[in-house]
């Protein structure tokens, strides 16, 4: 059964990505900094599966006669840090773009298909709009659940705790179970950290130079692809 808190759609209508990552996890149990999030998909009621998917991902909403189930798929034989932050993406619309409608009633479209890498996208520092394959209203989606994902992976209060602390990058990714290349990001989003974002190169976002920015994100989810076990699609 789908669990809907008012809380949590309260921050989702206010788009408070931050507090709506620290409420779920409380709400559901999760504190400690590392997490498993097909673990809290199931506890929210979300199911998850990876299978031989032709896209990056899909969350998959039904309505059977009034009864709503939610599934997550993703492609099978992603590396862990592209399928935890994959995962993190679609609870994201689940929890942003889906929730509110089941619980009015109102909610008739059939979910979302990630036709884009979010892990790649979110570590190349380049918004959705910034490569020019959506709507601005789906760009707009997109970009949210990518800072949802972000969030719930890597809570603002302990990366500001760590940082202040002078945590390393690599400590951190120790510290929450997350790859280098994204704690790197989130640090330098959340402006810990003066550098640029995504591997030490600046972001898309600012020139809106949509080629450059999907091929920085070609590049990345390349390089996800050489690693061992990882298929992930683009």
């Amino acid at each position: 059964m789908i669990a809907i808190f008012p809380q949590l759609a309260a921050c989702a209508a206010a788009k408070d990505t931050e507090k709506l990552a620290v409420l779920v996890r409380t709400q559901f149990g999760f504190t400690s900094p590392k997490i498993d999030i097909s673990e809290l998909l199931n506890s929210i009621g979300v199911e998850s599966e990876a299978l031989d998917l032709d896209c990056s991902g899909n969350l998959l909403v039904r309505d059977e006669k009034g009864q709503f189930s939610v599934i997550a798929l993703v492609p099978a034989g992603l590396m862990k840090d592209v399928r935890q932050f994959r995962l993190a993406h679609l609870l994201g619309h689940f929890l942003l773009h889906v929730q509110s409608g089941i619980a009015a009633g109102t909610y008739k479209d059939h979910g979302f298909r990630e036709l884009v890498c979010p892990y790649a996208r979110y570590v190349s520092g380049t918004s959705a709009a910034g490569i020019k394959v959506s709507s601005r209203q789906e760009a707009a989606a997109e970009d949210l659940a990518d800072e949802f994902a972000a969030a719930v992976l890597l809570p603002k209060s302990l990366m500001e705790a760590a940082a202040a602390k002078g945590a390393k990058v690599a400590e951190l990714a120790d510290f929450f179970g997350c790859s280098p290349d994204l704690v790197a990001c989130r640090l330098a989003r959340l402006g810990l950290v003066k550098q640029d974002v995504g591997a030490g190169k600046k972001s898309t976002q600012a020139n809106g130079n949509g080629v450059s920015g999907m091929a920085r994100i070609r590049e990345i989810a390349s390089r996800l692809e050489g690693s061992a076990g990882t298929a992930p699609r683009k």
